[in-house]
């Protein structure tokens, strides 16, 4: 799965590795009551990270290299 701005957090939420991922990066998944219920463009404009295509390049980057260096 290749995530997009307009991907749902709710919907990427479950892809193992992506939470601890995004909390290193300084962005939470997860509010206070439960799963940002929108996009991940409108998290990061709310998190107000500088560069959010950036962001996500680098999420498909680091998702990708889990999935190579998962054993079969």
């Amino acid at each position: 799965m290749v995530i997009t701005l307009d991907s749902k957090v709710e919907e990427i939420l479950n892809i193992p590795g992506i939470v601890g991922y995004c909390v290193r990066k300084g962005v939470s998944l997860i509010t206070c009551s439960d799963v940002f219920p929108g996009t991940l463009r409108k998290l990061l404009q709310i998190k107000k990270v500088q560069d959010p295509q950036s962001f996500v390049d680098d999420l498909n980057e680091y998702l990708e290299s889990q999935t190579e260096n998962k054993p079969e």
